[in-house]
C-alpha cells in the first residue's frame, strides 16, 4: 500500500464508463494497465492510476482526466490515452480533492486565474453527481465585493436547492436536516469566492455538507488545496515542443501554455523564449489574431456576470464562440457559453468594454419570457445594471424580487434603495421597497414609502395594504383600519391569511379563526402559512389541544414547534417535558428549547440559577433560531424578571427595551407577552430611577388600560399592582416587597 492507502502496484488507467467492456479490452490490448470501477467506491485506485478516463462532458477533459470524444475510434482513443500515460508518474488531482473532502468535509481549492480550479471542481462535481449523490452548484462570485458575497450566495444556494422564503441560516439548517433524513450525499460547489473575503464569512459558506470552494486568493482556517501548474512533461506536451525552459518560466500555467502553443503554430519558426510567459500577455497574443466576432464576444463578458451566457444574450457575437472554445478560452455548458474570466479581463483591457444596451435588452427579454435560464439571467442583470444607466431600474427590479422571494428582504431592500435613488421609481417600486422594509422590521420607513406610493397612485391596493400592516406593526390599529382593513373583504386564501393576522394582532382570535376556516379546505401553495396562523389563533382563543394538533401537521417550522410545546405545557410538568423532548428530538429542537425556557422560569425564586439556565438556553436559541425569534424574546423577558428579583432594575430595563417593537409587531399590543413586557419595563424604569418618572408611569398606565380589556385575570391584577407601585412616593419605594409576589409572580 502507498501513503494514500492505495495498492502499491500503480495502474495506467482508471476506467469508469457505460461502455467499459470493449474500451477496457482495447486499452489492455494496447498494453495499458487498467482498473475498472466506481470512483467514489475506489478512490484509492484513482490515486494509484496515472489517468482517469470517464464519461465526462468533453469540455471537462484535461491532461490526466480524459473524456470520450464523439466519433473517436477505439484505436484513436488508445493512442490518446497512451500519450497521456507516458507523460510520467502522477495522478488526477480529483483524487486529492476527494481525500481532503473525506477528511475535512469542506475544502478550498486555490490558485491563480486560469490555473484550472473551476475545471477541477466541475470534474469532481460531475463524478459526485454521477456516483456520489446530489450536487448544488453556485457561483462564480469572484466579481463581487466581499460585502455582497453572502446575499448572492444565499440566492444562488436557494435557487440550486429549489427552496424559497428561507433566511440564510434556516436554509443551511434545512439542507442539513433534509440530507440527514434522506441519507443522500450532497456536494455544494462554491465557485470563485472573492479574494478579499474575511475568513469568518468564507467559513459560513462551508455548509454542514461536503462543500468544495474555489478562489484565486481567499484565505481561511479550513483545509486548502493550492493547485500547482502542470508538471514538466505535461507542460511540454501541451506546448507541443520539448522546451523545458518555457514551461518552467510560466510555472506550468495551462492557459499560458495553450495560448503560446497557438501562437507558435501561427508564427512558424518563433522560439518560445521570445514569447511572453505570463497568462495575460500570452492570451493577448492570441486574441489579436482571432476574428472580430470572437473578440467582441470576449469583450461582452466585461458587462456580464462571470456565469454561463444563455443563447439569447449571445446574439450576433455568438459566431465567435467556436473560435474561443477551440482556444480553450470558453466552454459550452449545455446551450450556454462560459467565458474564461481571465480572457474577459484581457479582452476588456486591450479592446475596452462594449456598449451594454444590446445585452441589457436581451437579458430583459429573457427574464420577461421566463424559462430555465432565469437564474443565469438574474446574475447578468445585476452586473449589467451597473453598466447600463438606461436600463438600470428595469434590470434591478427582477433581482430585488428574486432576493425577496428567497427569504432575503435585507438585500432586496438595498436594491430597492438603489432603484429609488435613481429618481425614476414608480408607485410599484415604492410599494415593493415598503414591503421588504416591513419584513426587516423597519416599520416607519415602510409606512413612509407606502404613503409615497399612494401619493403617486391613489388607487393602489397593495400600497394601502403595506401601509396598514406597517401601522399594525406600530400598534396604530385605528389608522390601519381606516387606510385599508375597514374596506377590505378577503376572498382568496392569501387575503384571508393577512386579514386573520390583523385580527390576531388586535386580540380577536375568534374572528381570525372564522376568516381562516373557509380557506383550509383548499389552501394551495400557502398551506403551511394558513395552518400556522390557524394554530396561533386557536391557542390564543384558549383551544390548546386543537392548536397542538394543527401545528403538528406543519413540517420543519420552529414556530409550529413552539405552539406544540406551549400547548403540551398546559398539562405537563416543564422539566418532564424538556427531558422527553430532548430524548425524542434532541437538545436543540425548538420543542426542547421551549420547554427549557419554561423550566428556567420555575427557577425565578433562585434568580442566579435561573439566569444561568436562561443564558445557556439563549446561546442555543440564538444560534438555531436567531435573535428575532419569539423564544429569544421570552428568554430576555425571563432574564429581566431574574434581575428584578436581584434588584438590578437597570439591567432589567436594558433587556426589556429592545423587546417592545418586535413583540408589538409579531404579537400585537394586547398579547399577554407584549403586555407583560410593557408593564415590567415601566416598573424597571421607575424603580431604577432611569428617565422621568412620568414616562414610566405612562408606559404602565397604557399597558394596564390594554390589560383590562385584553388580558386574563392574573395579568390584569399585575397591571393594577404595577400602577400602584409606580405611584409610590420615593421614600416608600422600599415598601415594594409587600407587592412583590403580585408584580413578579
Amino acid at each position: 500500500m502507498n501513503a494514500t492507502g492505495a495498492p502499491a502496484d500503480r495502474f495506467d488507467v482508471f476506467l469508469s464508463s457505460a461502455a467499459a467492456g470493449q474500451v477496457e479490452k482495447a486499452l489492455r490490448t494496447g498494453g495499458l494497465r487498467v482498473f475498472r470501477g466506481n470512483p467514489f467506491d475506489d478512490f484509492d485506485y484513482v490515486a494509484a492510476s496515472r489517468v482517469l478516463l470517464a464519461d465526462f462532458p468533453p469540455e471537462l477533459g484535461t491532461g490526466r482526466v480524459l473524456a470520450f470524444i464523439a466519433g473517436e475510434s477505439l484505436a484513436d482513443l488508445v493512442r490518446r490515452v497512451r500519450a497521456a500515460v507516458t507523460v510520467g508518474p502522477g495522478h488526477s488531482p480529483v483524487a486529492t480533492v476527494h481525500r481532503e473532502l473525506v477528511a475535512h468535509r469542506a475544502v478550498l481549492v486555490r490558485g491563480p486565474a486560469g490555473i484550472g480550479k473551476t475545471t477541477l471542481a466541475e470534474q469532481y462535481a460531475w463524478l459526485a453527481g454521477r456516483f456520489g449523490g446530489r450536487v448544488l452548484r453556485t457561483g462564480p462570485f469572484g466579481h463581487l465585493d466581499p460585502d455582497d458575497f453572502l446575499p448572492q450566495f444565499h440566492l444562488a444556494l436557494a435557487t440550486a436547492a429549489g427552496t424559497s422564503g428561507l433566511g440564510f441560516d434556516r436554509l443551511r439548517a434545512r439542507l442539513a436536516a433534509g440530507i440527514e433524513a434522506a441519507g443522500e450525499p450532497v456536494l455544494v460547489l462554491v465557485d470563485d469566492v472573492p479574494a478579499g473575503l474575511p475568513p469568518a464569512v468564507l467559513g459560513r459558506a462551508a455548509l454542514p455538507v461536503r462543500t468544495l470552494l474555489t478562489s484565486r486568493a481567499a484565505r481561511w482556517t479550513g483545509a486548502t488545496l493550492d493547485l500547482p501548474g502542470l508538471p514538466l512533461l505535461e507542460g511540454q506536451r501541451l506546448l507541443g515542443t520539448p522546451d523545458a525552459g518555457f514551461v518552467a518560466r510560466c510555472d506550468g500555467h495551462p492557459m499560458t501554455l495553450r495560448a503560446t502553443a497557438f501562437t507558435l503554430r501561427e508564427r512558424p519558426g518563433t522560439s518560445p523564449e521570445a514569447l511572453p510567459d505570463t497568462a495575460p500577455h500570452a492570451i493577448r497574443e492570441v486574441l489579436v489574431r482571432l476574428g472580430r466576432p470572437a473578440r467582441e464576444l470576449a469583450r461582452l463578458g466585461g458587462v456580464l456576470a462571470p456565469a454561463p451566457i444563455p443563447p439569447g444574450v449571445l446574439d450576433r457575437a455568438s459566431s465567435g464562440a467556436a473560435e474561443l472554445v477551440a482556444q480553450g478560452f470558453a466552454t459550452w455548458v449545455g446551450e450556454n457559453l462560459r467565458l474564461q474570466a481571465l480572457v474577459v479581463e484581457v479582452a476588456c483591457g486591450e479592446f475596452g468594454e462594449p456598449t451594454p444596451e444590446q445585452a441589457a435588452e436581451a437579458v430583459l427579454k429573457g427574464l420577461a419570457d421566463g424559462g430555465a435560464g432565469r437564474p443565469l439571467l438574474l446574475q447578468h442583470a445585476r452586473v449589467l445594471a451597473d453598466h447600463s444607466p438606461v436600463h438600470r431600474v428595469a434590470l434591478l427590479r427582477p433581482v430585488a424580487a428574486a432576493h425577496e422571494a428567497h427569504g432575503d428582504p435585507a438585500t432586496a431592500g438595498e436594491i430597492h434603495a438603489a432603484i429609488l435613488a435613481t429618481g425614476e421609481a414608480a408607485s410599484p417600486d415604492f410599494t415593493a421597497a415598503a414591503r421588504v422594509e416591513l419584513a426587516c422590521g423597519l416599520d416607519a420607513e415602510a409606512l413612509g414609502h407606502a404613503r409615497q406610493a399612494l401619493v403617486l397612485t391613489a388607487d393602489a391596493p397593495e400600497a394601502a395594504l403595506v401601509a396598514a400592516r406597517a401601522l399594525d406593526a406600530q400598534g396604530d390599529y385605528a389608522e390601519a383600519d381606516r387606510v385599508f382593513w375597514h374596506a377590505h373583504h378577503p376572498t382568496t386564501g392569501e387575503e384571508r391569511h393577512r386579514a386573520a393576522q390583523a385580527r390576531r394582532l388586535r386580540g380577536r382570535p375568534r374572528e381570525a379563526i372564522a376568516l381562516l376556516e373557509p380557506a383550509l379546505a383548499d389552501p394551495g401553495p400557502i398551506r403551511d402559512a394558513l395552518h400556522l396562523e390557524y394554530a396561533r389563533n386557536l391557542f390564543q382563543a384558549g383551544q390548546p389541544e386543537r392548536a397542538r394538533d394543527v401545528a403538528a401537521g406543519i413540517a420543519d417550522c420552529p414556530d409550529a414547534d413552539l405552539i406544540q410545546a406551549d400547548a403540551a405545557l398546559a398539562d405537563h410538568d416543564p422539566a418532564d417535558l424538556e427531558q422527553t423532548y430532548a430524548g425524542h428530538h434532541g437538545t436543540e429542537s425548538p420543542l426542547t428549547l421551549t420547554a427549557s425556557v419554561h423550566v428556567a422560569r420555575t427557577l425565578l425564586d433562585r434568580p442566579r440559577q435561573a439566569l444561568e439556565k436562561l443564558a445557556e438556553t439563549d446561546q442555543v436559541v440564538r444560534r438555531v433560531l436567531g435573535d428575532d425569534h419569539r423564544l429569544h424574546h421570552r428568554i430576555r423577558h425571563a432574564m429581566g424578571l431574574a434581575h428584578a428579583r436581584l434588584r438590578e432594575f437597570d439591567r432589567q430595563a436594558d433587556l426589556l427595551e429592545p423587546l417592545r417593537k418586535p413583540q408589538l409587531r409579531l404579537l400585537g399590543r394586547t398579547h399577554p407577552e407584549t403586555l407583560e413586557t410593557r408593564i415590567d419595563l415601566g416598573l424597571a424604569l421607575a424603580l431604577g430611577g432611569r428617565g422621568p418618572l412620568g414616562e414610566a408611569t405612562k408606559l404602565v398606565d397604557d399597558a394596564a388600560r390594554d390589560a383590562e380589556t385584553g388580558a386574563g385575570p392574573a395579568l390584569a391584577a399585575k397591571a393594577r399592582a404595577a400602577r400602584q407601585v409606580v405611584r409610590l412616593p420615593e421614600p416608600f419605594v422600599s415598601a415594594l416587597h409587600a407587592l412583590e409576589r403580585l408584580v413578579w409572580p
